[in-house]
């Protein structure tokens, strides 16, 4: 999964990156005058699967990935995106919502909901250029009598009289065949949003910003201190824990990202486990058993007798397969079932 961070200046997006990336970016005007991207990939904490690896102490320990990117510095306005935030699957969006005479704001005062506000806009007009130049084509070759334009001239007027509307995409509702022809102009808008507000440290048990963004499909906001999270990198894991209770602070900034990301994508994770490898599978919600299986190899889909499944919680509780079957935990599922986050599969094939 790949997410694409944006924001403005100062508005401690490159922060987030070094936290969510483990990462020592340059931030501020280091990071303006740097140009290009910071790119970083993450493992995704998962308590239980980290449980299965102590129990079946593996060869190779394989978490699932989490690649951000993060562009460093402000685009120009009309400049084009780099490919790795255009193709992202999601879009975070850092807005600064803590005061610091040191880190001057570049609008002269901080108020998160303008600037969310306007660089929402700022995606919508980026797409409207997009279509704008494409819909000039089509209806072209529409005019003409081209089947595949005459057919995609409707798709295209009404995500452009949408976005002129300040509706974005993500909003609408389309047809199979309308997001695969829509896939390859990689809409911002489209995308699911992720918004970070960047709070004072102060405020990191909330700021109540949350409250303030209307609820909007595929769309969640979330409060963090940037600060605060960079001091929780630097700390050990019961350091960490102390700190954030001192702070009142029930889950980490890296944690809440990643689980809100991954609810917003409708995904969820399975699990693989043995001596030679303990490991996560991303897939979507409502992926049947056979399509999983092909997540591990296709010849794994292909060849699909039938799976032996165990949730994580109920294989910890015994203490292992032998036991989880003793225990009659472990059952066979076919091809339509339905994977659950947190299941553990044995794929049994014949190919």
């Amino acid at each position: 999964m790949r997410t694409g961070i944006l924001g403005h200046p100062q508005s401690g997006k490159t922060t987030l990156f070094n936290v969510l990336a483990r990462s020592h970016a340059p931030t501020g005007m280091a990071a303006s005058t740097a140009g290009g991207m910071h790119v970083g990939t993450v493992q995704v904490p998962d308590q239980r699967l980290a449980k299965l690896k102590d129990m079946f102490e593996p060869k190779k320990y394989t978490p699932a990935r989490i690649e951000y990117v993060d562009l460093a510095g402000q685009p120009a306005k009309g400049a084009l995106l780099p490919q790795q935030i255009t193709t992202a699957d999601l879009l975070l969006l850092v807005v600064r919502a803590f005061e610091n005479e040191a880190v001057p704001h570049p609008k002269g005062s901080v108020d998160p909901i303008r600037d969310l506000n306007e660089f929402q806009d700022e995606l919508l007009l980026k797409d409207l250029a997009v279509l704008e130049s494409r819909l000039t084509k089509v209806r072209k070759t529409a005019q003409i009598g081209q089947k595949e334009s005459k057919e995609e001239l409707p798709i295209l007027e009404r995500c452009a009289t949408a976005l002129e509307s300040g509706t974005p995409l993500r909003n609408l509702e389309f047809t199979p065949d309308e997001e695969r022809r829509l896939a390859g102009y990689q809409l911002l808008t489209s995308k699911p949003l992720l918004i970070v507000f960047n709070v004072n440290e102060s405020q990191a048990q909330g700021a109540g910003l949350v409250q303030k963004v209307p609820q909007a499909s595929q769309t969640a906001s979330i409060e963090i201190s940037g600060k605060v999270e960079m001091d929780l990198v630097d700390l050990e894991e019961q350091e960490a824990r102390e700190f954030m209770e001192m702070l009142g602070i029930r889950e980490s900034g890296l944690d809440r990202v990643i689980h809100t990301s991954y609810a917003l994508l409708g995904l969820e994770s399975f699990f693989t486990v043995g001596p030679d490898e303990v490991r996560a599978w991303t897939i979507t919600r409502g992926t049947k058993a056979v399509n999983a299986a092909g997540k591990i190899h296709s010849d794994l889909e292909r060849g699909f007798i039938r799976a032996e499944v165990v949730s994580a919680d109920d294989l910890l509780k015994a203490g292992g397969l032998s036991e989880a079957k003793a225990k009659n935990l472990l059952r066979v599922e076919g091809k339509e079932y339905v994977v659950k986050d947190g299941d553990v599969l044995n794929i049994r094939f014949s190919v």
